[in-house]
């Protein structure tokens, strides 16, 4: 219990069992000097939870009425679940002479708010690793070769360490003169490779000419990523992939770009960025473990991945939009009526936070708002400044989910975004997690959610378990793995320069990570199969998917913190509003829009707002529309400065504001 002071008369002993769930004592406190009944004075108990979310009491006279003074208090108390406060008031008059004669400077009268914190989540293993947090950053549409395929480049891709074991480790990245797309589509899958000219041959580079490579935006709906990796658009299993498609398919997006691609040349999608661009991502993956073999969810866009990460399943889609085009109408929320993990964890008792580097609504929650519309969850969505204080005081909840910026920043690595802002962005998250008072207990992941048509040359194996009898919007049977992405795992209980993959004891065999790793892990670190019965997800791809138990090899946390190097803000470019928005963007401003209509979303929402985005070009015709809003709106719940939970020891006083 913890005791917190409100002026010289009022007492409350308090114990955080939950998030939403606070038991209280309420105390009132006659003081020393005032002779007989001196001390302390229970007026009463209760819990406040969202099933009682306000009680009240009023107190006969304390103490029993005498020749001295006499006091009535009423005392009220309401819990404020989304902006975790409890709402303190009390009057206190005193009375004299049995009660005929009034006691200057009463009434009194107190009014505060608690503040208060969320309970710390017990630390449990993943692994060998003593884990409390874990905390989860998906960036947007970058391959593994694009960001970190030339990331051991200078020891031949040979990294210290490989898990499972090799004698002779390997990391499977980008050679010099060795991977490479056609630039005709004659050449991208004929009878012998070996007779395409090499003048025809566009190879892959180590480094990228801009930080906004690829510019304009590669195309990303299922039949383009279709024939980026295979040559066409109606592959068949179990024919392999042959990653020759990138640069034939680029030209198209350049040609869909219109006045936007005027001057860009396809060759470019085999520019990668060379580890001196991305220093971050480098020297977290060196410092700690990468996996060369996480593979997206599936070979499609941003929400079906998004929606594998949080629900193990994007209920058959494979688009963001209903159409193989893009459009100016904004994805629709109502295809995701699907529990997500967030759901299972609140039904557990486990705490969460969704933080977003925006003052918009987080796609997390825009995306499965069918799920996620209980006002009391408003307070599981945050800013990233409360969770850099979070981590630095050690309070980050059990699990927290990171999105970037993707509109006013464009933090959020999505082309043709400035790859440095992302980095910036990453060093943030890493200095908040490897300073805070937790770090020794937490568990870091990065990752993107896709490819985002930028080249990789590894193909996606035919090997993926279906996750459940949702009917697929395109003909396919998720049995085939998206393009590989990069997924860094960091944490003190990780060895330095680990390479990781899908071990044979961990998965059936051809299973790879793959997001649904994340919940995997989820699972078992907090039992939520068992604690959450009939109630946890059903995905079968969860069920098959190995867990980062594996890669925390450690029998105690390391000493030492490894030093990465601050990205320079010079490079930061400013950021372009004239340019178009992509399918993610709209999506969030349609939330934004549907935020400040009365009424619960739904199809009659939905196309009203959708008629307005489409209204919307570029990100500037957005802002201009949202306009103080966004402000106005968001900004209290986002990124207003935190109510920074404060644990009050009884033997120090905490003066309350007193109204006389």
């Amino acid at each position: 219990m913890t005791t917190l002071h409100f002026g010289s008369f009022l007492e409350l002993e308090v114990e955080v069992q939950q998030w939403d769930t606070i038991a209280v004592s309420t105390y009132f406190v006659v003081p020393t000097n005032l002779l007989p009944g001196a001390g302390r004075h229970l007026i009463g108990s209760t819990t406040l939870s969202p099933l009682r979310t306000s009680w009240r009491a009023v107190t006969p006279t304390l103490p029993p009425l005498s020749v001295t003074i006499g006091f009535n208090v009423t005392v009220a108390l309401t819990i404020d679940v989304a902006r975790a406060i409890v709402q303190v008031y009390a009057k206190v008059d005193a009375k004299a002479l049995l009660g005929k004669v009034k006691v200057p400077g009463f009434p009194l009268t107190i009014q505060e708010n608690w503040a208060y914190p969320w309970p710390k989540p017990p630390v449990r293993p993943i692994g060998k690793g003593q884990i409390a947090h874990v905390v989860v950053v998906m960036m947007e549409n970058r391959s593994f070769d694009n960001l970190v395929g030339w990331l051991y480049k200078d020891t031949q891709n040979r990294p210290p360490l490989n898990i499972p074991p090799q004698a002779s480790p390997t990391y499977d990245g980008l050679e010099d003169h060795r991977y490479w797309c056609p630039a005709n589509a004659k050449d991208i899958n004929p009878p012998d490779e070996e007779k395409v000219a090499e003048t025809d041959r566009v190879y892959a580079i180590e480094r990228a000419s801009k930080f906004t490579v690829p510019n304009p935006d590669p195309l990303e709906q299922f039949r383009h990523m279709s024939y980026q990796l295979f040559g066409t658009e109606t592959p068949t299993s179990p024919a392999p992939a042959t990653m020759k498609g990138f640069v034939v398919n680029y030209a198209d997006a350049i040609k869909e770009a219109g006045a936007k691609g005027k001057g860009a040349d396809p060759k470019a999608i085999m520019q990668t960025y060379a580890p001196d661009q991305v220093p971050v991502l480098t020297a977290l993956a060196k410092n700690f473990a990468i996996c060369d073999r996480w593979f997206a969810s599936v070979p499609c866009q941003t929400w079906p991945n998004r929606a594998f990460v949080h629900a193990g399943t994007s209920c058959g889609r494979v688009n963001n939009l209903d159409s193989d085009q893009d459009s100016n109408w904004p994805p629709d929320p109502k295809y995701y009526n699907t529990k997500t993990i967030f759901n299972v964890l609140h039904e557990v008792g486990v705490t969460w936070k969704v933080y977003a580097d925006s003052p918009l609504p987080t796609l997390t929650r825009s995306q499965f708002i069918t799920q996620l519309d209980n006002p009391l969850l408003i307070g599981h969505f945050r800013g990233f400044g409360e969770f850099k204080l979070d981590a630095q005081a050690g309070l980050l909840p059990a699990y927290s989910f990171l999105e970037p910026d993707f509109m006013l920043t464009k933090n959020d690595d999505h082309p043709p975004h400035d790859v440095a802002a992302g980095e910036r962005f990453l060093y943030e998250v890493w200095q908040a997690v490897s300073t805070g008072a937790a770090w020794k207990n937490t568990l870091l992941v990065i990752t993107c959610d896709e490819h985002g048509g930028c080249y990789d040359h590894v193909p996606p194996p035919w090997t993926a378990v279906k996750p459940d009898d949702s009917k697929s919007q395109k003909p396919f049977d998720f049995d085939r793995y998206g393009v590989r992405v990069p997924a860094i795992v960091v944490s003190p209980w990780v060895e330095p320069g680990t390479v990781f993959r899908a071990r044979a004891a961990d998965a059936p065999e051809g299973v790879e990570f793959d997001h649904t790793s994340i919940l995997a892990t989820l699972r078992d670190w907090q039992d939520l199969q068992t604690k959450a019965k009939a109630g946890w997800l059903k995905s079968r791809r969860i069920g098959a998917a190995p867990t980062l138990a594996g890669v925390l090899t450690r029998s105690a946390p390391r000493t030492d913190l490894p030093r990465i190097p601050t990205p320079s803000a010079s490079s930061v470019l400013p950021s372009d509003t004239e340019m178009g928005l992509n399918d993610l963007q709209r999506s969030i401003v349609a939330a934004f829009i549907a935020a400040s209509l009365p009424g619960k979303f739904g199809p009659a929402m939905y196309k009203t707002v959708a008629s307005e985005v489409a209204k919307l070009k570029t990100v500037g015709d957005a802002l201009r529309k949202l306009g103080r809003g966004v402000k106005a709106q968001s900004a209290p719940l986002l990124r207003a400065a935190p109510h920074r939970p404060k644990k009050t020891p009884a033997s120090k006083r905490k003066r309350s504001k007193v109204k006389r």
